[in-house]
């Protein structure tokens, strides 16, 4: 989700650094109708990265005088791209006046700034009743719903217990943490139907054929608030920065409840946090600043993008931590600038290079990954979880 498409310049030891290209403001007017409950807060979602990739909840409007909603996104020039208004998700998404279903709408970046102004006929959930979603969970969970917190919103957390749990009595499991937990287990509760990790089908195939030892997973729902949790620092147009406080919630209320109520291993070499986009920046945040807790690290298709690429500075600012990480990023995910370069890719190598410059090793407590023809969503992620847990959990 690059905010600014960017050009790579040789600079500071071999690393590279970035310096902005062209880009061209879309400013969305949007009007929403009298029938909008009051307090809600609407989004563009779209398939640019910027737009949120299709999240539900890709740039936040504010609003302004006369019912206006406005907001601001900086694309490259020569860039086409499509989107609906939601209010946070595909549950309030858009649609025309009756409640039909309405198009994707589409636009265009010129060579000059340009305005796109939206009439939202109607919301998804005032004019037709969701159909219900087939569960897709493999293996026994535990839900802990609305779980609280007195530093972020409540949340939704799922705890995915191994084969054997309840029989082997005496044992304890490393425990694997994830950030957007909705879209790891269940295809019901995944933020577009049928998408998700698969990551239980992947642990459970794992474990039973011995090629990792049993191990517990804990999925954290993520909230309207996911750009502000999982981002250490604000990137406008975009907001976030307050992950410091996610992070609290983590480390004093989950983390603790977990290893009280479940038979974990709490040491750092057997707990692993993954997440993936803002989550894989989540993800790498949280055990550079808690590696005393949090010693795997799965980032996976990280958003480097945010901030202006800040999460390489903060990694050369912090030096090497005792962590072991996975990074990747799909060749497919983002096609680039206007000149047909690959920005996502090249901000996946700056990271890269930042670790290894830091002390990681490749091969030994680092991972890089460029997927061939791999794409930013999670059958993408699924397609390669079994990788990923066995990097992170297998003994050296």
């Amino acid at each position: 989700m690059p905010r600014i498409p960017s050009v790579a310049v040789p600079l500071l030891a071999g690393l590279l650094v970035t310096a902005p290209a062209a880009r061209a403001a879309v400013t969305f007017i949007v009007r929403a109708p009298a029938s909008t409950p009051e307090g809600s807060i609407l989004w563009i979602s779209g398939d640019r990265p910027e737009l949120g990739a299709w999240n539900g909840a890709g740039l936040r409007l504010a609003p302004g005088p006369g019912g206006a909603w406005t907001g601001t996104v900086a694309l490259p020039p020569g860039t086409a791209f499509e989107f609906k208004v939601t209010r946070g998700g595909w549950e309030t998404v858009e649609k025309d006046e009756r409640g039909g279903e309405i198009a994707n709408r589409a636009g265009a970046t010129g060579a000059r700034d340009d305005t796109i102004r939206v009439r939202v006929g109607a919301w998804r959930d005032q004019t037709e009743t969701p159909a219900p979603r087939e569960h897709t969970i493999t293996g026994e969970v535990r839900d802990h719903r609305g779980f609280p917190s007195k530093y972020v919103r409540a949340r939704d957390v799922v705890v995915w217990l191994p084969p054997g749990y309840d029989v082997q009595r005496d044992r304890r499991y490393p425990v694997v943490y994830f950030h957007d937990g909705q879209n790891v287990f269940d295809g019901a509760t995944s933020f577009l139907p049928g998408q998700e990790w698969r990551a239980d089908e992947a642990a459970d195939r794992l474990i039973r054929s011995r090629k990792l030892p049993p191990f517990l997973m804990v999925a954290v729902s993520n909230t309207p608030d996911r750009a502000e949790d999982y981002t250490s620092e604000p990137s406008p147009p975009h907001g976030g920065g307050r992950s410091e406080d996610y992070f609290r919630f983590l480390v004093e209320e989950l983390q603790p409840f977990v290893d009280a109520h479940y038979r974990t291993l709490p040491d750092p070499g057997n707990t692993a946090v993954i997440g993936s986009s803002l989550g894989g920046l989540a993800a790498l945040d949280l055990g550079l600043a808690h590696p005393e807790r949090f010693g795997l690290v799965g980032c996976v298709s990280p958003a480097v993008w945010w901030a202006d690429t800040a999460i390489v500075r903060r990694v050369r600012a912090g030096g090497k931590r005792p962590l072991r990480i996975w990074l990747d990023v799909g060749t497919a995910e983002e096609a680039g600038s206007a000149t047909g370069r690959r920005v996502w890719l090249d901000q996946a190598r700056m990271l890269r290079d930042a670790l290894v410059h830091e002390g990681w090793r490749e091969g030994v407590d680092l991972h890089y990954e460029e997927v061939e023809g791999a794409r930013h969503n999670e059958a993408a992620w699924a397609a390669r979880i079994d990788r990923i847990l066995s990097f992170l959990l297998a003994k050296p």
